[in-house]
């Protein structure tokens, strides 16, 4: 059996992994002196976003230590029939890429581990690790194959979103204090994409509904393939994503399943409470 390991960088609740058998390791967060581990224990999801919403400075996140993936792999590995397929979030948004590998060489059976690069975080890293369960579920148990379909879906990654708040992009200095107030003053939304890896803005849209309207006029341009989910992502703003989902539904694109995501600690610490996001894989 292939077992599957992520990170909380998926937005996979432990709630959800627990029903899947998905192991999901959480990431650290710091407020100031104050730390914590995004398992939705030590600290929620709603804990998280009502400190953000007060926060004066943006908390720090950091990746998964070795010695914990390690400790995870030797246990998961104590069936010699099992192996173990680490899905993390992009190597160049995160550590957690290198902190399995090498927790990877450093325990009982390096050649029954296999770390991938998702090169992607957030709603894309969900939709992945969604697919590699669903894979599980239909019988494919052998590492090769698990990967090939695997790939398949990276190949046609298609994630975008949108910061409702330009706030949170000054704090972390990715716009100046100027370009920020004149934003929010005015309405301008940045659109973002995540390509290769990598976050990089998109464009600019005037307003919350060209946003969403934005969203469907990308999916009539990259016409999702009909055999995986379309995932809409939410930073504490189910309401939005509720609104989303609907007008996705009304423009009769033929999507016949939609899943909603939250978005967790790692990416709302980024771009900060009411980010929404779309992902999903091209035809």
């Amino acid at each position: 059996m292939i077992r599957i390991v992520t990170e909380s960088m998926s937005d996979f609740t432990q709630e959800e992994a627990k029903a899947a058998d998905l192991i999901v390791m959480p990431l650290p967060i710091r407020f100031g002196m104050e730390e914590y581990w995004d398992d939705g224990v030590s600290l929620t999801q709603d804990d998280f976003y009502a400190r953000l919403r007060v926060a004066k400075e943006l908390p720090k996140t950091s990746q998964v230590p070795v010695e914990h993936y390690r400790k995870c792999f030797n246990r998961l590995l104590e069936n010699p029939e099992d192996e173990v397929l680490v899905i993390t979030g992009s190597s160049k948004l995160s550590g957690c890429y290198q902190s399995a590998c090498i927790a990877r060489e450093a325990c009982h059976d390096p050649a029954r581990v296999t770390v991938l690069d998702s090169l992607n975080a957030t709603c894309a890293e969900y939709m992945l690790v969604d697919q590699a369960l669903r894979y599980r579920r239909e019988g494919v148990s052998d590492m090769p194959t698990m990967l090939a379909k695997l790939r398949d879906v990276m190949a046609h990654y298609k994630i975008i979103g949108m910061a409702a708040d330009l706030k949170y992009l000054v704090m972390g200095g990715r716009l100046s204090p100027l370009v920020g107030k004149l934003g929010n003053r005015l309405s301008i939304k940045p659109t973002l994409k995540i390509e290769d890896g990598i976050v990089s803005k998109a464009g600019m849209v005037h307003g919350m509904a060209k946003g969403r309207a934005w969203y469907i006029e990308q999916l009539k341009e990259c016409p999702p393939d009909p055999d995986v989910p379309v995932y809409i992502g939410g930073a504490d703003c189910p309401e939005t994503v509720a609104l989303i989902k609907s007008q996705i539904e009304a423009a009769n694109l033929g999507i016949q399943d939609i899943r909603c995501v939250k978005i967790g600690c790692l990416i709302g610490t980024y771009v900060g409470p009411e980010l929404t996001l779309v992902a999903w894989k091209r035809k």
